[in-house]
């Protein structure tokens, strides 16, 4: 099996018994992105945008990365047994680990650069998702600072 032409050495458990092709195990194999996936790419985002305001440089860094988040996927797994049944689930949560590992990465490197805590990185790169992405509340929940809430604020 590959996956954009990486090979991937695991070894596939509890796969259904006979010979027919939809049984096989394809040869290429993709890794499906999921909702933790889309978060994990918004903090990369803004993350890159403190660096470069340019949402351009932003995705086609992103883009570029990819391919290396995907090699490290493979040399994760690699010698390992996966259930046939969870590989996709298996591959999707590794991608979202390493991508994770790289917005900590980043996140650590403006720490360092601009000598401060995590939180005062934390602060810019949500003002940057809040700026670029759509975030809503959830459904039954007020927004902060609305009469009733729990972060109501009076003003004077």
């Amino acid at each position: 099996m590959n996956i954009l032409g990486i090979p991937l050495q695991v070894t596939l458990t509890d796969l259904p018994t006979g010979n027919t092709p939809a049984e096989t195990p394809p040869e290429n194999i993709t890794i499906y992105e999921d909702d933790i996936t889309a978060v994990l790419w918004q903090r990369w985002i803004a993350c890159y945008m403190l660096y470069d305001w340019n949402m351009l440089h932003a995705d086609s860094a992103y883009a570029s990365n990819k391919y290396t988040w995907i090699e490290q996927v493979c040399k994760r797994l690699e010698g390992t047994s996966i259930n046939a049944g969870t590989l996709e689930n298996t591959l999707t949560d590794t991608f979202n680990h390493i991508l994770l590992e790289s917005v900590e990465d980043f996140i650590q490197t403006h720490m360092k650069v601009w000598e401060c805590d995590r939180l005062t990185v934390e602060f810019p790169v949500a003002r940057v998702v809040s700026e670029l992405f759509t975030v809503k509340p959830k459904e039954g929940r007020r927004e902060p600072g609305a009469p009733g809430s729990p972060f109501h604020i009076c003003q004077k």
